[in-house]
């Protein structure tokens, strides 16, 4: 059991690797979740789902304050640029659930949804006025 809890966490570790530095644009809360989380699956799973949400929340309301600054014309070329980032964001992120790759899989998708869209979320909070 020590051992099976020994590779999920250097799986996880590689997860937040690929992350790189923007492992800074998730929540406190994340990372509390993510310690107390001991590598189980299904824990590990529930904090990255808590932090798309809240991830999700944030993209959101940044895309609401970006589109209020911007004219007909943009605003229609920014919900087009946003629908095709979420199509690919979701594709990119199915992905990795490949239904072969075990619980390693699902990790990966759920850390990939998550990490897409706060990078998404600080991308677009990039463009808000001050």
């Amino acid at each position: 059991m020590h051992r099976l809890k020994s590779i999920m966490c250097i799986a996880v570790c590689a997860i937040s690797l690929q992350a790189g530095a923007n492992d800074s644009l998730l929540s406190e809360q994340y990372h509390h979740c993510m310690d107390r989380s001991e590598g189980v699956t299904m824990r590990m799973i529930e904090c990255f789902s808590a932090e798309h949400q809240r991830q999700d929340l944030l993209l959101n309301k940044v895309y609401q304050q970006v589109m209020s600054g911007l004219s007909t014309t943009r605003k229609t070329q920014l919900r087009n640029v946003q629908r095709q980032w979420m199509a690919y964001r979701d594709a990119n992120c199915q992905f990795y659930a490949d239904p072969e790759g075990g619980s390693l899989a699902r990790i990966e998708a759920n850390a990939c949804m998550m990490q897409m869209t706060a990078e998404r979320a600080a991308e677009l909070q990039a463009s808000v006025p001050p």
